[in-house]
């Protein structure tokens, strides 16, 4: 039992520092299961001038908004890097483009599927209903401007644990969890 314990720990991320930065939660609404995907996000250097114009109250050079779902990243062997941009991604059809959740990015995310919040904590949430995709092979996402396009920036890449896909019996959850580091 107790080594069973430990595993789950283990694989759930805790007591690990940055536990599941990126998240995505799957729910099949005629089976009922649900799927929990982890990634690793970066927060690229336009990312960082818009966290720090952000919290200066300044109004942010790059008004990132959107989550765009993608089937390959073209850079750091399929890493996104700082100086990562739109074109540097493979992006899914226009349909996987998903617009933020009201009220969000926040703090504290008090969202109880998300396992990575925390107070020091900023989490932007997209979700997406059984009426969107499907979407097939995505293995990165970023978040962008609207219609971006080009080399437009983004704010962070992810990079997903598994390929992953929607159908239209499922709903998904796609959490960015950066913490403040105050390094």
């Amino acid at each position: 039992m107790q080594n069973t314990l430990k595993q789950l720990f283990e694989h759930m991320g805790i007591g690990r520092e940055h536990q599941h930065d990126a998240l995505l939660v799957l729910e099949n609404h005629r089976t009922g299961e649900t799927k929990h995907i982890w990634g690793k996000n970066l927060v690229t250097d336009a990312g960082d001038v818009w966290y720090a114009e952000s919290a200066c109250g300044e109004s942010p050079t790059n008004t990132f908004a959107n989550l765009y779902l993608a089937t390959a990243c073209a850079e750091g062997g399929g890493d996104p890097l700082k100086d990562s941009n739109y074109g540097d991604f493979t992006v899914h059809d226009p349909s996987g483009e998903k617009a933020k959740t009201a009220t969000y990015p926040k703090s504290n995310d008090q969202d109880g599927d998300n396992t990575g919040a925390g107070t020091d904590i900023v989490t932007w949430l997209f979700e997406y209903t059984t009426g969107d995709g499907p979407f097939v092979a995505v293995t990165h996402s970023f978040i962008a401007k609207a219609s971006a396009t080009g080399t437009d920036p983004i704010l962070n890449g992810y990079k997903w644990a598994a390929a992953w896909a929607k159908d239209d019996a499922t709903s998904a959850k796609i959490f960015a969890n950066h913490e403040m580091l105050g390094a």
